[in-house]
């Protein structure tokens, strides 16, 4: 790691036990957020994977009766 991040690293692991716990899970916490709404070419390349997979789905020719079975056997299995 170098630059401005090695120097944060190195001065949080300065920090006690507890307080590099809070910045690690702020920090990993901020990885996993959804995309900003402003972030339009991500949310229309995820759109458009979906699409994609869906229509693939479909074609596949899987009668509706078994996707229905499989639904209402998903359902009433106990979790």
């Amino acid at each position: 790691m170098v630059g401005p991040a090695k120097k944060y690293v190195d001065e949080l692991l300065k920090l006690p036990p507890d307080e590099r716990s809070e910045a690690a899970e702020a920090l990993l916490l901020s990885l996993e957020q959804e995309p900003e709404p402003d972030d339009d070419a991500a949310i229309a390349t995820a759109w458009a994977k979906e699409i994609e997979k869906r229509i693939e789905d479909n074609e596949s020719g899987i009668p509706a009766e078994t996707v229905f079975a499989e639904a209402r056997a998903r359902l009433q299995k106990p979790t």
